[in-house]
């Protein structure tokens, strides 16, 4: 199937980066097929998104571990165990309004992306019904 042997002249196998062909199906796609150009453009889109989700999630992470880190100083200033109470509840309720928001800001850049594909089709089918 490959346009190379598997064996050199010197009867040892080739390596695999000598037997992989050309650059990829994507150019050859995009002469047969308008709608593969329409692909390439969202594996674009998807992976800046990915990219944007990751360096979020890591700057979300960084700022609950300083959160984090910083509950058993909280924990060993407190007098009395209301205030260990209270250090806590105030604690998950700051935890749990962080995730959510991160979660949401995850969600609203995933839909987005996904969104976009979509609304082009979407105009695309009502401008052939015109």
């Amino acid at each position: 199937m490959l346009d190379y042997s598997r064996y050199s002249e010197s009867g040892t196998a080739r390596s695999f980066a000598e037997r992989v062909p050309g650059p990829g199906i994507l150019p050859l796609l995009s002469v047969w097929s308008p709608m593969s150009d329409k692909f390439g453009a969202l594996n674009s889109k998807a992976r800046h998104a990915g990219e944007e989700l990751v360096q979020g999630w890591l700057k979300f992470i960084g700022d609950r571990m300083s959160k984090d880190i910083a509950l058993p100083e909280q924990l060993a200033a407190c007098k009395t165990a209301n205030d260990v109470y209270l250090a806590y509840s105030q604690f998950w309720q700051q935890a749990a309004k962080d995730y959510a928001t991160e979660f949401t800001a995850m969600t609203d850049t995933f839909w987005g992306v996904m969104r976009s594909p979509l609304e082009t089709a979407e105009s695309n089918i009502k401008q052939s019904l015109r």
